[in-house]
């Protein structure tokens, strides 16, 4: 039998996942109508945010394997938008950068992007927001 902490666990899960869900499905029906995946996305997203970084430092934040990583950044360099270099410190290190396509590409997405994401979220109130933001950081 489950006790009610086990319950009130997986009921947040759900509710985490369900959530989860909600969020990617907004996110893929936009990156549909850009001809882009999600994982594509997400790397671009990632590159301009942080600039240069290594094919291990994406998956690790990706949360995805490397081949996964190797397998999307051939595709995003194939569209133009994403180049390869080796690092000039270790020359194992493959890094990858957005080109000027790849910054306009993911510049002209970003802006309908967030308002996709805060119109999802417009009924929490920013207090709430930043109170989920907080508790989920503690996972």
């Amino acid at each position: 039998m489950f006790n009610d902490k086990k319950v009130l666990a997986l009921e947040l899960c759900e509710k985490i996942s369900r959530a989860n869900d909600k969020f990617r499905k907004v996110q893929a029906k936009q990156m549909f109508e850009q001809k882009l995946t999600s994982p594509q996305f997400g790397v671009l997203e990632i590159l301009h945010k942080s600039g240069s970084l290594s094919l291990k430092k994406i998956s690790d934040e990706m949360m995805v394997t490397g081949a996964n990583i190797t397998c999307v950044v051939d595709n995003l360099e194939k569209e133009g938008f994403v180049k390869r270099t080796h690092s000039k410190e270790d020359r194992r290190v493959i890094l990858a950068d957005l080109t000027d396509s790849g910054r306009d590409k993911i510049e002209s997405i970003l802006p309908e992007y967030y308002t996709n994401i805060s119109t999802m979220v417009s009924s929490l109130s920013e207090n709430e927001q930043m109170a989920i933001i907080n508790l989920l950081d503690r996972f």
